[in-house]
């Protein structure tokens, strides 16, 4: 299904375009499945002719302003299209010479287009819309989904590529809103010139006419291509509703009517656009068919595109998960297909159908209830690890869905082996044991350790939340003196349940509950991404809702600007593929030493609990000697037991249950607070050795730190992305830009639900 994730609403600006390519006016009117004029007059291309040399004329009539190049400098600022209503009035003379034609032309209004999925702001200043499809004049109510083509026009408060940026940011934007449209169009009108734009999942071209004898009659063929419903460009398959964000979905031959024996699509009416991000390479879109009296019908559809050459990876993944039967706390598949007719270039559309539908983790209300999902999360991914050989790589909070305990109760009774998840440990007669708050979406970046198809060593993951060693690509840097804490030793009761439900573990773990000191010499591998990657990762999503959270019914104390900044990813030049720099080690040695600022006060009882954990995963257990720590599940067991131990301590508290406000805390941008250098910081703790009692939560290892002043710069949204392979490389393939989800590709994130998914 793809990841959940807050969207923000987008600027103008806001998207990194891919390199605008361009191309020779005949290759464009090869896109758009027109003959151009040459072509035309070759032929019997009468059409042509007369929206070409027979209406040049009339338009001039149009505008004066046509030949005005040739008149002077001073009618030359001016140009051909001085004015707005100018360009528009050849336009719709473009238009009328259409027989019966469902084409309108509207001028942009007050309030930007509705119904994006990224909530963009965006205005065009004219829009092209289909009968049927028309924004209500009484309302002014404008859905992005009912556009045919957006347009920009100069701007003289911008210069050139700034426009060019923009007109082809709209053509995008409307590729995301328009997920039935295989291509889309754009267009940028300059006082003497358009420029068109062609955009699909290959990328965007663009072709710049200046000559009257060129553009007149490409517009007119333009809008020939949008009137006949340019149907060589449209997914038949989807369907769209008028004057809304939703379509009517059928997966092609799927069924077979019982009487005729003859196949037929299964459909799902009036589904709704969720998510739709980053038009290019994937380009995935996702939607929700919510029937409105069944809760259980409720499914998610998601659709992408993929080499044609490569392997379907979400789907073989999510076949070998559950080939034995449900595997627990991951999401079902119950329809896949290719979509053969919304083929792009060497791409073909792929759609899964997943049964499981719940809300992010950032939706979590209370500590408790974000607890038990890290708990649970860290479970399920060593059981996929162990049972099923698979790695997820890609675990962040819009990847972990948390799943309404009543729907839980509906899946039917798993294997025995499967994991055991936290409800059933503290309530083993009433819960039981597959029943986990949370599952797994996204599976695009896993890796089935037991193919040879793919390349183990590729990185991939959220920044942000991508473990440290994958963001390097390479284990930790060993400082002269490191710390390997000891397994915690559990209280009694929990303790108890411990060994009556893990017994192996037990077993298997008995002995490293002493502390060890390093580095030891081992040799460094090739890459790859490990058990504890995905664990470190659900740390970081852990920390993630803990310091944004603040009580409902408390006062809203800001996030300090250092642990704010610490974890943001850093880039030295745009934001694309991977971080260059992490500082977010700043974060763990200051909750290790428990610093009490980083979380709000009414949740300062964490406190505790994050400084184990933070103590825990600062090493890298690459550099330690005991083959135990070297155990791919070493980091999750250490982990588990620190959070079952700190849940049993703590079940009766009232914290636990203190209800998150709806909002997240503001950043205090302006405070003078100083910022720790992840250098000096990282170099003194390492070579600050606890005592051999000392465990993982340990409370004395407190001391001041060097500091330094931040960087005054202001830090703009957090970002997605991760590093983006090659096309050709086997592990998880790459387009223009690639992500990412996803790389990688995710984009940027802050406030409102919507959902990622992995690029090729």
């Amino acid at each position: 299904m793809g990841a959940f994730y807050p969207l923000h609403q987008r600027s103008e600006a806001a998207y990194n375009l891919p390199p605008l390519a361009d191309v020779e006016i005949r290759e464009f009117y090869n896109f758009i499945r027109e003959q151009s004029q040459e072509s035309a007059e070759d032929g019997d291309g009468q059409e042509a002719g007369e929206s070409g040399e027979q209406q040049q004329p009339q338009e001039k009539a149009a505008t004066d302003e046509v030949d005005a190049p040739e008149k002077g400098k001073k009618e030359e600022k001016k140009g051909a299209f001085g004015t707005l209503q100018a360009f528009i009035d050849v336009l719709e003379r473009s238009r009328s010479r259409l027989k019966k034609t469902g084409l309108k032309i509207y001028k942009r209004g007050n309030s930007a287009p509705t119904g994006h999925p990224s909530a963009t702001l965006c205005r065009p200043d004219v829009a092209i819309f289909r009968e049927g499809f028309s924004p209500p004049q009484d309302k002014g109510k404008v859905f992005w989904g009912s556009i045919e083509m957006a347009i920009e026009f100069h701007s003289a408060g911008k210069t050139h590529d700034e426009r060019l940026k923009q007109a082809a940011t709209y053509a995008m934007f409307l590729l995301e809103a328009r997920p039935d449209l295989v291509s889309a169009l754009g267009l940028l009108v300059e006082l003497n010139s358009l420029v068109f734009f062609f955009c699909n999942a290959e990328g965007i071209k663009k072709v710049i006419v200046s000559k009257k004898e060129d553009y007149l009659p490409l517009l007119s063929a333009v809008m020939r291509y949008l009137d006949r419903g340019r149907k060589e460009h449209v997914d038949p398959t989807l369907e769209r509703v008028p004057d809304s964000d939703l379509f009517h979905i059928s997966f092609p031959n799927e069924s077979t009517d019982p009487v005729t024996s003859q196949t037929q699509p299964i459909e799902y009416p009036s589904c709704r656009l969720h998510y739709s991000h980053d038009p290019f390479g994937r380009r995935p879109n996702v939607f929700i068919y919510k029937p409105a009296n069944d809760v259980t019908a409720i499914r998610v559809i998601k659709d992408q595109y993929i080499r044609k050459d490569r392997r379907w990876n979400e789907k073989h993944i999510l076949e070998k998960i559950h080939a034995e039967g449900t595997y627990p706390a991951v999401v079902r598949m119950c329809l896949f297909g290719e979509i053969a007719q919304a083929r792009c270039d060497d791409r073909i559309r792929v759609r899964i159908c997943l049964q499981d539908y719940g809300t992010e983790f950032l939706s979590l209300e209370t500590p408790r209830d974000m607890i038990y999902a890290l708990y649970d999360l860290l479970e399920v991914t060593r059981g996929l690890y162990f049972d099923r050989k698979i790695l997820h790589r890609d675990i962040s909070p819009w990847n972990i869905i948390i799943r309404n305990l009543q729907d839980t109760d509906k899946i039917e009774t798993c294997s025995t082996t499967s994991p055991v998840f936290i409800r059933h440990l503290l309530d083993p007669d009433k819960e039981p044991q597959h029943k986990s708050s949370i599952f797994l979406i996204d599976f695009g970046y896993s890796q089935d350790l037991d193919s040879s198809e793919f390349s183990k060593n590729g990185r991939t993951g959220t920044p942000m939340f991508i473990a440290r060693a994958v963001q390097a690509g390479k284990p930790l840097r060993p400082q002269p003196r490191m710390y390997f804490p000891g397994l915690p030793p559990l209280l009694e009761d929990a303790r108890a349940i411990y060994e009556s439900n893990y017994p192996h573990r037990v077993k298997l773990f008995n002995g490293a509950f002493t502390s060890q000191s390093g580095p030891c010499n081992n040799p460094v591998p090739p890459f790859r991404h490990k058990l504890a990657h995905d664990g470190e990762s659900g740390i970081w999503t852990a920390v993630w809702w803990s310091i944004q959270a603040f009580p409902k019914n408390g006062e809203e104390k800001p996030i300090p600007m250092q642990y704010w900044d610490a974890l943001m990813p850093k880039y030295d030049g745009p934001r694309k593929g991977l971080p260059n720099n992490d500082g977010r080690n700043s974060v763990l040695h200051a909750f290790a030493d428990a610093e009490q600022s980083i979380i709000h006060p009414g949740y300062t009882d964490l406190v505790g609990l994050f400084e184990s954990i933070a103590t825990a995963i600062i090493p890298d257990y690459h550099w330690a000697a005991d083959p135990i720590r070297q155990r791919p599940d070493f980091v999750h067991e250490i982990l588990q037991r620190i959070i079952l131990d700190f849940v049993i301590q703590n079940k009766d508290k009232s914290f636990m249950d203190i209800k998150k406000a709806d909002t997240n805390r503001t950043v205090d941008r302006g405070t003078n607070r100083p910022h720790l250098s992840l250098p000096k910081t990282e170099s003194q703790r390492s070579s600050s050795m606890p005592s051999k009692k000392s465990s993982v939560s340990s409370q004395g290892r407190k001391r001041k730190l060097k500091e330094t002043v931040p960087d005054p710069t202001e830090l703009a949204a957090a970002l997605s992305e991760a590093d983006e392979a090659d096309d050709t490389h086997s592990d998880y393939g790459g387009d223009h830009h690639e992500e990412g989800t996803h790389r990688l590709t995710k984009k940027s994130r802050t406030n409102d639900l919507v959902i990622n998914v992995e690029p090729e």
